[in-house]
């Protein structure tokens, strides 16, 4: 294992024999319960025995509901950030994550191994303890936390709590083996389901013939070594590379104002969940730092561009996919931040050619890389997570994004004018420590 630490500490007693009593409890008159307390009153070696023939014709034939039953939590500490990008892939993992505006150089960052032996080491170490140095130097003259941070590579450590049930951990696991996914990224899966096989074994137990790579929700691949659609949507979408576009939108039904003002002023769910019927869909050049963001909106359906795309376009035109913060942009730190973007990527190019995988070389790359996601909202997002975005308080670039897709949700559908709107709105008041008053003048106005 390498330098980061995986600790379960949540999971259920008894995991795996709950599992197989929900699902025995299916096709028997008796309850889950009862069947549990009979289960557990017989010897180990029988008991374990019933389980696995149970969860390999059940859990192992595609039966992903079983392994819903239980959920598990490991606290993963010094892990590097491409890794809880990575996690935060698939869209039934839960997190909380370290802000990375808690990043100090005392820290470091994580090399991997094909790395530290190459004739690169140490230009790849002083080039990653730079940007930690412009870091702190940037915090210290003025430039806020959370926009100093960009310049740091996917390699810098931070620590995540993340909870999953038995479903999703081996759908994690199984991404974690696909081309493309840096090492560290799959040994730090490897070990949580080491760990969680050590509780439950036989609801990671591999059973030949996997039926639930279809069943599976399918996660956005970060990682992917390519994804033609893609690269093809972005190829055709380039008439403003700095803004998102929507490229459709469909309403089933007509939406009116009264219809949201009863949807949201009368906390009325049956009206809530109509609006999930309605699509829009963008496309969105992003930073990874705010890729990082958006991913965890798991009411979001995302595909991404391969980073390895994203990367190898970057090379070409480094100009164009680098986003640099206003704060920096119209800062003394801004020249140094650029040669540092520019030596990473001089630094991935080099390491590849020196034939390290891209895989291994990625984590060098700074989170400042521009990359595309393309997103669909519903109309449910298009009232509660563009409200959370919008708001004053989030983060200067996810706000920026959001007030362009409120914005041409609002010209889709009119109805959506007085909605797609800062939090407050939604709320009837603000929830913030610190209001910032945008409620009260937009009641004046």
């Amino acid at each position: 294992m390498g330098e980061f630490k995986v600790k379960l500490i949540g999971n259920p007693s008894q995991a795996q024999t709950l599992a197989v009593a929900a699902a025995l409890g299916c096709f028997d008159e008796k309850s889950a319960s009862q069947i549990l307390d009979e289960l557990l009153k017989l010897p180990k070696e029988e008991r374990l025995k019933k389980e696995r023939v149970m969860l390999k014709n059940s859990f192992g034939r595609g039966h992903g509901s079983v392994g819903d039953q239980v959920h598990f939590t490991f606290n993963i500490e010094n892990v590097p950030r491409i890794t809880t990008l990575f996690l935060c892939s698939a869209e039934y993992l839960e997190h909380l994550q370290q802000s990375f505006r808690r990043a100090k150089a005392s820290r470091g960052f994580y090399l991997p191994e094909a790395v530290k032996n190459s004739a690169l080491a140490n230009k790849a170490r002083k080039l990653l303890s730079r940007t930690f140095d412009l870091y702190e130097k940037g915090c210290g003259g003025g430039i806020p936390a959370e926009d100093a941070r960009f310049v740091l590579p996917l390699y810098a450590k931070t620590n995540i709590t993340t909870t999953g049930n038995a479903r999703e951990l081996c759908h994690i696991s199984s991404m974690a083996h696909r081309p493309g996914v840096p090492r560290v990224s799959t040994e730090v899966v490897d070990e949580m389901i080491n760990q969680a096989s050590n509780v439950a074994p036989y609801l990671f137990e591999d059973y030949g013939f996997n039926y639930e790579v279809l069943s599976w929700y399918p996660s956005s691949q970060l990682f992917a070594l390519e994804n033609p659609t893609l690269k093809n949507l972005i190829n055709s979408s380039q008439k403003d590379p700095t803004m998102p576009r929507l490229l459709g939108w469909m309403s089933p039904f007509k939406i009116t104002p009264k219809t949201l003002k009863q949807a949201v002023r009368g906390r009325d769910e049956a009206e809530l969940a109509n609006l999930k019927h309605l699509h829009f869909e963008f496309l969105v050049p992003m930073s990874l730092v705010c890729f990082h963001q958006a991913t965890r909106q798991r009411t979001w359906n995302q595909s991404v561009e391969s980073i390895y795309e994203a990367a190898q376009d970057a090379i070409s035109h480094p100009e164009e996919r680098m986003i640099i913060p206003p704060s920096i942009k119209n800062s003394a730190f801004a020249s140094e931040y650029k040669k540092l973007y520019f030596s990473l990527l001089n630094l991935y190019k080099e390491l590849t050619k020196q034939g390290i995988a891209k895989s291994e070389a990625v984590g060098v790359l700074p989170h400042c890389l521009k990359i595309y996601d393309w997103v669909h909202i519903n109309g449910w997002n298009a009232i509660h997570s563009i409200g959370k975005r919008t708001c004053t308080k989030a983060q200067w670039e996810i706000r920026f994004i959001a007030k362009k897709i409120a914005k041409d949700i609002k010209k889709a559908i009119p109805a959506f004018q007085d909605w797609a709107e800062p939090q407050c709105i939604t709320y009837g008041k603000c929830p913030e420590i610190r209001d910032c008053g945008y409620y009260r003048k937009k009641n004046r106005q």
